[in-house]
């Protein structure tokens, strides 16, 4: 073999080995290229450019071979269209109710009263009685033979119901049980005045349940019924007397006094003094009680008395004694007054007159009038 031909393949072989150098060094690079994009490529596959849309996604159920694509969604407007991934099941998505910011439930609607309690108002504030002058008519030391039926007569006469304070030495006394009895049943408050009618103040607390109890037993054996309330004789209103009754004691406002001008002691003497007849001196006195009002001593004070009918006012309670006859006839006097210039009257029992504007009839409270008790509250 010649040198040149020498020189030709030995060119061919440096070639050929540069040649195959070349394609692995190219072969390096592709590898090294392909590795470096195959360790910064993250795990799952590759990137999903981030859309520039706001994107709503119902989160399928996740499983163990499938991941949670990370999606950032930019404030933009809502798309037009709403891509979906497709879950290998297709959950029933639950919607958690929105918060209500009102209560679940309404607080109670408070029905105002129709027409507000007045304490001391010119009329009752009772619905029931709108525009009436409620007054409670008491009477008291009877039942009087001839006297208390003269009074339940008067009563029936303009359709008063009225509170009889009973005294047991006087219910013990001939029919005076069936007068007792008769008042119940026309409607009539039967109560508690004691069993002799003795001073309180110089009881024991012993001797004053003796007196509450023994009366009280006969008044429910008469009307079926025990009394709810109670009126210590000549008005006594002590602590001690208001804790041993341990029921609501009953005074009053108005006292015409009649205990003192209308007995017939006293109208005999006015009669015999003035020269005038005994039905005169009845009826002037009656009218001096009623409509003029007078001054006189009491108890040792000298005291004005005014006129009974102009004292008449919405809550009052009256006191007068169902044992003279010529008070009976001095109520049938008010009471027409009354229906002829007003018209507006009503009369009750005392227990329903105190709970037509109050809640309840409190024991060891002293009423004074519908609304005024001592102590005070």
């Amino acid at each position: 073999m010649n040198e040149s031909t020498k020189n030709t393949n030995r060119n061919r072989d440096n070639n050929t080995k540069r040649g195959y150098i070349i394609a692995i060094a190219v072969a390096a690079v592709i590898i090294i290229a392909l590795l470096v994009i195959i360790i910064k490529m993250p795990k799952g596959g590759p990137s999903r450019p981030v859309p520039t849309e706001k994107v709503v996604i119902l989160s399928p159920i996740v499983t163990e071979t499938q991941a949670t694509p990370e999606v950032t969604a930019a404030p933009t407007e809502a798309p037009t269209e709403v891509p979906t991934p497709v879950p290998t099941e297709v959950p029933t998505p639950t919607l958690e109710p929105t918060p209500d910011p009102t209560p679940t439930q309404a607080p109670p609607t408070v029905t105002p009263s129709p027409k507000p309690r007045i304490v001391g108002g010119k009329t009752s504030a009772n619905p029931a009685y709108e525009g009436k002058r409620l007054v409670a008519l008491t009477f008291d030391d009877g039942p009087q033979v001839g006297a208390t039926e003269l009074m339940l007569d008067v009563l029936k006469k303009h359709g008063a119901k009225a509170t009889f304070f009973c005294v047991g030495t006087q219910l013990s006394y001939g029919p005076a049980a069936e007068i007792t009895k008769r008042a119940a049943q026309e409607g009539h408050q039967i109560a508690n005045h004691s069993y002799s009618h003795p001073a309180f103040g110089k009881l024991t607390k012993e001797e004053i349940l003796y007196q509450r109890d023994t009366n009280a037993q006969l008044i429910e054996k008469i009307t079926g019924k025990a009394p709810t309330c109670f009126r210590v004789p000549g008005g006594g209103r002590g602590q001690t007397v208001r804790e041993t009754i341990g029921q609501p004691i009953v005074m009053w406002d108005i006292d015409p006094l009649d205990w003192k001008f209308l007995n017939e002691s006293h109208l005999k003497k006015y009669a015999e003094e003035n020269g005038i007849s005994y039905s005169e001196a009845e009826s002037r006195w009656i009218d001096i009680i009623l409509f003029e009002g007078l001054h006189t001593d009491l108890d040792g004070e000298y005291i004005w008395s005014p006129p009974v009918a102009e004292e008449m006012k919405h809550g009052s309670i009256l006191l007068f004694h169902d044992i003279y006859p010529a008070s009976a006839k001095a109520v049938d006097r008010l009471l027409t007054y009354l229906e002829e210039n007003y018209g507006n009257y009503v009369y009750l029992p005392f227990d329903d007159f105190i709970l037509t504007e109050n809640d309840t009839v409190i024991p060891g409270k002293v009423y004074l009038t519908m609304w005024r008790t001592y102590p005070s509250d």
